[in-house]
């Protein structure tokens, strides 16, 4: 399984491009955040990937537990972006985020291979609502 993660990479990248446009230091302050935290599930994404990629992980315990763990992080980090935002758009991504991370973990608990495409879209699209005004 490969783990596509140019979408959050040019988020990512894109978040940085339009920052100075954002009206207002409190608006920047905002995006400036929620950028940084972007940059921080882009991160949990990409180990979440090299930890995935090996479908031989579903007898490895060790490296089972890691992907457990990057999932986690990830679902742990959104709660963050989550918890700093009363706007209903990005609530509701990271609501994205959260239910697929929550299917991903459900299958590995059930030693199945988890379909981690739904992880990285909702993460991409997390990141995409944190550039948005």
């Amino acid at each position: 399984m490969r783990i596509g993660l140019s979408r959050p990479a040019v988020v990512t990248a894109t978040l940085f491009l339009a920052l100075p446009v954002v009206a207002g230091c409190n608006s920047v302050d905002n995006a400036r955040n929620c950028g940084k935290m972007a940059i921080s599930i882009t991160g949990d994404v990409q180990d979440l990937g090299d930890s995935a990629l090996n479908v031989g992980q579903l007898t490895d315990a060790s490296r089972r537990q890691h992907t457990k763990d990057a999932l986690q992080k990830l679902g742990d980090d959104a709660k963050k972006i989550g918890d700093k935002s009363n706007r209903a758009d990005l609530n509701n991504a990271v609501d994205k985020l959260n239910k697929a991370i929550q299917n991903a973990q459900d299958s590995l608990s059930h030693n199945k291979q988890p379909d981690l495409s739904p992880v990285t879209d909702a993460a991409g699209e997390l990141g995409k609502v944190c550039v948005s005004n």
